[in-house]
């Protein structure tokens, strides 16, 4: 496979977006996009100036990268033409799904994307695995073009980044939620925790996390802890109790080491 200069893309949600914002910019084509939404995947194309197709056959014989969720990737690349080289960016389908296909492989961007905000591409590290080293190298090359942190990871090894990913993204997010939501219940303004969140995570920048911790689980203050759970209800409170209890249960081990 020569040099990529035209791709197609599968996907119009956030992925999408902003693979084609990031490719155009570094000067690698999106000359044609599908998608089964006709309303976003359209106004996707029309974006960047690509063609839309209305039908998965249409796709041209060249490099398709299909960003869908992870319950209809096999489904959506069983329906491509085996004759068309394809990769996609799902952090848990195996690439053994995909054994009667040629030139198969994994372009996953370890991110999280959302329409509101373009990231700087070139931080996000990429992680690349294929059925074959030509259609590796290939990756790579296209990978190498928008990110300085491009990486070879097998199926099972990218399972397990995706786990600790759900943990610091997704799990870290809805905790955050929480937690605006009881501001918003108790007339507390979120704006000024913004600050302590901010430093929460800069501060992992320069020491591991489990010295980092602070607060009355990590003092096993149960005193404080009991007043805090009798201010919550529901779900809110199961969350803060459970990890409350592991902050405990963690330093009661490494204390005594």
């Amino acid at each position: 496979m020569d040099e990529i200069a035209n791709i197609s893309l599968i996907g119009s949600g956030n992925v999408a977006n902003q693979l084609a914002f990031t490719f155009q910019q570094e000067g690698v084509n999106v000359s044609h996009i599908y998608s089964r939404n006709n309303i976003t995947g359209s106004a996707l194309a029309s974006k960047f100036n690509a063609v839309f197709l209305e039908n998965i056959e249409s796709l041209p014989k060249q490099l398709c990268i299909v960003c869908v969720p992870d319950d209809v990737v096999t489904s959506v690349i069983n329906s491509i033409d085996k004759n068309i080289p394809v990769a996609y960016t799902s952090g848990s389908v195996e690439l053994a799904s995909f054994n009667s296909r040629k030139n198969t492989g994994v372009f996953y961007p370890l991110q999280t994307f959302s329409l509101e905000r373009i990231i700087d591409f070139f931080e996000v590290p990429i992680f690349i695995e294929s059925d074959n080293e030509y259609f590796t190298s290939t990756l790579f090359n296209l990978a190498w073009k928008i990110s300085k942190d491009v990486n070879q990871a097998n199926s099972e090894e990218r399972k397990k980044m995706h786990i600790a990913a759900v943990m610091v993204n997704n799990f870290t997010n809805h905790i955050i939620h929480l937690a605006q939501q009881y501001s918003s219940e108790n007339n507390i303004d979120f704006k000024h925790l913004q600050p302590l969140l901010k430093e929460t995570v800069l501060k992992l920048e320069k020491t591991l996390a489990i010295s980092a911790q602070t607060g009355p689980a990590r003092r096993s203050d149960l005193a404080v802890i009991e007043s805090h759970l009798q201010k919550l209800t529901g779900k809110t409170r199961e969350v803060y109790k459970v990890i409350s209890e592991s902050i405990i249960e963690t330093y009661a081990k490494n204390d005594k080491l």
